[in-house]
């Protein structure tokens, strides 16, 4: 699966940076409020099952927030979301 980044480049799907994205905003709650390893690669999973040729990083960002949600993992969500919404700024 290819993802297209924001400057419109096209790269393979590294699901690591799910991995450490997530990881980062688990750093910012609480123990009861982290994702677990099998909640972060339900997410992983379900990404690739989506077998798209291409998805835009965007979506992907998306695809976690939602699935945090349906975890139940709502500070965390919002904690993802934030730091998606600061570094929109910084760009």
């Amino acid at each position: 699966m290819q993802v297209i980044k924001r400057d419109g480049k096209s790269v393979d799907f590294d699901q690591e940076k799910i991995r450490v994205a997530i990881g980062k905003a688990n750093n910012e709650v609480t123990r009861k409020d982290k994702a677990t390893k099998e909640e972060i690669e339900n997410i992983i999973e379900y990404i690739q099952e989506l077998n798209k040729r291409r998805i835009l990083v965007e979506d992907i960002q998306d695809i976690i927030e939602e699935k945090l949600m349906e975890f139940g993992r709502y500070n965390l969500a919002r904690k993802y979301i934030t730091y998606r919404y600061t570094r929109a700024l910084v760009r």
